[in-house]
């Protein structure tokens, strides 16, 4: 028998509208210690997005590489962490080689290194992992010209499917004649997903990040479990035993009506049907996403403080008149009476803003840094909303160019018969 526990998407250093989730990160990895120990787990997978950038900040660093020296005290005798989207996979896996001395694997970064096999005391394997992490568009040659997205998103579909296939060889081979269970692990929106939708327009978005939707069946088959991370909902996927965690906590206001939840998942031999509990992640910060007219928000406001002291709120104002001064005063009252006031949208204004942008010029008359300096304007925020905003805005945009320059990087060194991508807009 093997206890697993299966967790993903951290994002260990985000800023949410200029607050820190340090602390709150720090409070879930005390609680997950407390989990691997209380529930006797032998082994920890990380699906992915462990850091929210590439480059995370010391404190998000120290507090992951304090867990790691900790977790081993818990009685978890392995930990297998793959990269995810927001990771730099050469980051994380730059000390993998004294972290596997303590049982910590990194996977990568290619398919023989991602076919992982946790034995043991005596050498005996008792897990089989394809530990596969996030695997970029341009790395599966998916990416060609004039071809429709359901198109572009099937090409890649096919290569993940190559590659996993290829993990699963390696990781037979390396298994032999074991009768232990299999896992695979995987960082991908997988079709059928149930996505958080757009708390305005009640959409979903029909990618998450720079990912379409592909089958999760490009996992393969018979697998034991499949450990899933990079939508933030917790849900199955095509069976029981093909799950996402989800965040352990809402990583943005739409999330806030989210369930947060570990998955520890019992496995016995091979090919037998292994026992699931969703473990509910307690909620460390209290976050509340609030709407109406100035009435109704300076009400809800109070009854927050009352219910959620310390609480976090984003504001989003649906009334009929300008309230110019809203953002100012709601803000103040946050403060008497105890909670963080992170957000003010308004709606009203934001309508405007864009009304007057169509009715006057032509978009392209103008780059996306003056429409969203214009909106900002509109909307009446103050400097220090607009600087912020701005910064935010403008790291948004270097990331979209870099990824950009990385699209036509690969296709160039793919040679003339790997023609550019159309960029999307």
């Amino acid at each position: 028998m093997f206890k697993l526990l299966h967790t993903s998407d951290w994002h260990l250093g985000k800023e949410l509208l200029g607050e820190s989730t340090i602390e709150v990160s720090r409070a879930m990895l005390e609680w997950l210690l407390g989990v691997c120990k209380e529930r006797a787990v032998d082994g920890l997978v990380v699906a992915g997005d462990v850091f929210d950038v590439s480059t995370p900040s010391n404190q998000a660093q120290k507090i992951y590489y304090g867990f790691l020296a900790r977790v081993q005290r818990t009685g978890c005798r392995h930990v297998v962490i793959t990269p995810g989207n927001h990771d730099s996979a050469n980051f994380l896996r730059a000390p993998a080689e004294m972290l596997s001395q303590r049982g910590i694997i990194v996977s990568g970064p290619d398919p023989e290194s991602e076919a992982v096999v946790l034995c043991d005391a005596a050498g005996r394997p008792e897990l089989g992992v394809a530990a596969v992490p996030f695997l970029r568009e341009s790395d599966m040659r998916a990416s060609v010209e004039e071809i429709t997205e359901g198109e572009r998103w099937a090409l890649y579909g096919r290569g993940v499917a190559a590659h996993y296939s290829r993990v699963r060889a390696a990781l037979e081979r390396k298994m032999g004649e074991s009768s232990a269970p299999r896992i695979a692990t995987g960082h991908f929106f997988a079709t059928g997903a149930a996505v958080t939708p757009d708390p305005d327009t009640g959409e979903a978005p029909v990618t998450v990040g720079t990912l379409g939707a592909v089958p999760v069946s490009v996992a393969g088959g018979d697998w034991d479990y499949v450990c899933l991370g990079h939508i933030h909902r917790p849900q199955k996927v095509g069976g029981d035993a093909v799950r996402y965690c989800g965040s352990p906590y809402p990583l943005s206001f739409r999330e806030v009506d989210n369930s947060s939840q570990v998955v520890l998942v019992t496995l016995r031999g091979h090919g037998e049907p292994p026992e699931i509990e969703p473990i509910p992640v307690p909620r460390f910060q209290p976050m509340v996403r609030l709407e109406g007219d100035a009435d109704a928000l300076r009400a809800a406001l109070d009854r927050v403080s009352r219910e959620q002291p310390g609480a976090w709120v984003e504001a989003n104002y649906t009334g009929v008149s300008e309230q110019l001064e809203l953002n100012e005063e709601l803000g103040s009252l946050a403060g008497r009476l105890g909670v963080r006031l992170l957000a003010v949208r308004n709606q009203l204004a934001f309508r405007k803003a864009l009304e007057a942008t169509a009715d006057a010029v032509s978009l392209h008359d103008f780059t996306p840094e003056q429409v969203f300096l214009q909106f900002l304007k509109d909307a009446h925020a103050d400097e220090a909303s607009t600087r912020r905003m701005l910064g935010t805005f403008r790291e948004a945009a270097a990331l979209v160019e870099a990824d950009r320059a990385a699209r036509r990087a690969s296709s160039r060194d793919d040679g003339p018969a790997q023609p550019q991508p159309k960029e999307s807009k």
